[in-house]
């Protein structure tokens, strides 16, 4: 009697994993190339905007939609409200977020992006279209909205 027909909890051999193709490969490694020079990318964007991870996500968010409680964001940013409180005390720190008492609910708090947090974002979206002439400098017209359609592919997907 084997040991799965014994019961035991003991898993078997792993199925073997299929081969990677060449195509799989390059993909692969093409992958983690763009992923590591976006990442620098990235660091140079939090640099000059002062806002590093989830607080340009929360600012950008504030900016889109005004006035925002707590609650709606914790849920939108799906983040547990612990961090959310760290992140706003470091925005509101630096002047880049205000709290209101919430209208609706005098329990809580609502959150405004301010002036410098929409500064802030500017140059985000200068760096970011820096990006987009680069782009813009290395595909032929032809292939730059066949890019932007599978970028958006992707993007909708992931």
């Amino acid at each position: 009697m084997n040991a799965l027909e014994q019961g035991s909890s003991q898993p078997g051999p792993s199925p073997p994993t299929p081969p990677v193709s060449d195509r799989d490969h390059k993909l692969l490694e093409l992958l983690v190339h763009m992923s590591l020079r976006l990442r620098l990318r990235s660091v140079d964007l939090e640099s000059s905007t002062g806002l590093f991870g989830r607080e340009l996500d929360l600012v950008a968010l504030l900016a889109a939609s005004g006035p925002t409680s707590v609650k709606r964001l914790v849920a939108d940013l799906n983040l547990p409200r612990s961090t959310m409180t760290a992140i706003v005390d470091r925005l509101q720190a630096r002047g880049l977020v205000t709290r209101h008492p919430n209208p609706d609910d005098r329990r809580s708090v609502v959150l405004e992006s301010t002036p410098a947090a929409v500064d802030a974002l500017r140059r985000c979206h200068e760096s970011l279209m820096g990006l987009v002439g680069h782009i813009k400098q290395v595909l032929p017209e032809s292939e730059q909205d066949e890019f932007t359609r599978l970028v958006g592919k992707m993007t909708d997907t992931l």
